[in-house]
């Protein structure tokens, strides 16, 4: 999806952070859920729960804002509706609720470093980066927007 959605040059270090953060997701759950035999209770489904809403963060917020962008009357503009009002790298926050979604399925405690780990990613990392080349493209509509909008997770950072 990030190559579909995405209308702009994708550095290699970005490109290569995303390969890197999949590395992490899919091997580190691999090997901390290998033992799971307990059944099903109120904390999966609870988990279930943030795996959806954080898909639709991620995903819906990106199909939301490529529509906006697709309009004639959008271009050169920076899209802040939909759920990026909540927070300036919403797609950011929908990965780290899924990804803490499955650290909780394998009911390992060392499994939530996973999503810590992709946390400190994205708010020392992936999102300055993004800050920066936004910065540069819409500037002061950029600036008053970074002004009134949290970073990562809504209403609080």
């Amino acid at each position: 999806m990030m190559t579909f959605l995405l209308k702009r040059k994708i550095p290699w270090g970005e490109g290569l952070s995303v390969l890197f953060a999949f590395a992490i997701y899919y091997i580190g759950f691999s090997l901390f859920s290998i033992s799971i035999t307990k059944p099903i209770g109120w904390l999966e489904y609870f988990a279930i729960v943030l795996f959806i809403v954080g898909c639709v963060l991620n995903s819906g917020g990106e199909i939301l804002r490529n529509n906006w962008k697709t309009k004639p009357e959008n271009k050169g503009k920076l899209y802040t509706g939909g759920f990026f009002k909540y927070s300036r790298h919403i797609n950011y926050f929908g990965d780290i609720l899924w990804v803490t979604a499955y650290a909780i399925i394998t009911g390992n405690i060392w499994a939530l470093s996973i999503p810590l780990m992709l946390f400190c990613f994205f708010a020392f990392y992936n999102a300055p980066m993004l800050d920066n080349y936004l910065k540069e493209k819409y500037g002061k509509e950029f600036e008053n927007y970074e002004a009134k909008t949290k970073m990562l997770i809504p209403f609080i950072y």
